[in-house]
């Protein structure tokens, strides 16, 4: 019993890790990278394990880290659950932040960090809520929430409840080459 869990935790994990790639979604140059890492283990530590297995719940606490070649989870709390006979997941970590990094085949890094990061299987959604941050090369978005549809390859990034809060987008400069000329 503990093997087909085991089993179908690690399916659960790999079909979400490779929905997390999907945060590369506003550089679509870099969607195609790091697939590598998706041919890795799927390696999980936490200080804490549970397991409902009737209720088909795998609750990883207090430090879980995710791993699978250069992509790494951090999380204070993570849970996979699988709903339905067609055995549709949703993964969820949570933190103060939880954190998702992953070198792409380019050497360079994409990272991010919410309260709460989400992937509904079903609805294809990845959902990254509170103090969202994402960052990659040149460019790095802020809000209170960031979805991402894959099905459509939409991005909707949205302010938080208070007035003053706002969405944020910053393109820093490309970073200059000594033999360029100074003015362009």
């Amino acid at each position: 019993m503990y093997k087909l869990l085991s089993l179908t935790i690690r399916k659960a994990l790999i079909g979400g890790s490779l929905l997390l790639l999907g945060i590369m979604l506003w550089s679509p140059p870099a969607a195609a990278q790091g697939k590598a890492d998706f041919e890795q283990d799927i390696i999980i530590d936490s200080e804490r394990e549970w397991f409902d297995i009737q209720n088909k719940i795998a609750i990883f606490e207090d430090n879980a880290v995710i791993t699978q070649g250069t992509l790494k989870i951090t999380a204070d709390h993570l849970e996979v659950a699988q709903q339905g006979e067609d055995g549709v997941r949703t993964f969820t970590a949570e933190g103060s932040p939880a954190t998702y990094q992953q070198e792409l085949e380019d050497g360079s890094l994409i990272q991010a960090q919410a309260q709460i990061i989400r992937y509904d299987e079903t609805a294809q959604l990845l959902t990254l809520l509170g103090e969202v941050k994402v960052t990659q090369d040149n460019s790095e978005i802020q809000g209170n929430e960031i979805v991402y549809n894959f099905a459509t390859q939409q991005l909707r990034a949205s302010r938080g409840d208070d007035e003053s809060d706002r969405v944020t987008t910053i393109f820093k400069p490309n970073k200059k080459n000594d033999n360029e000329p100074i003015n362009r």
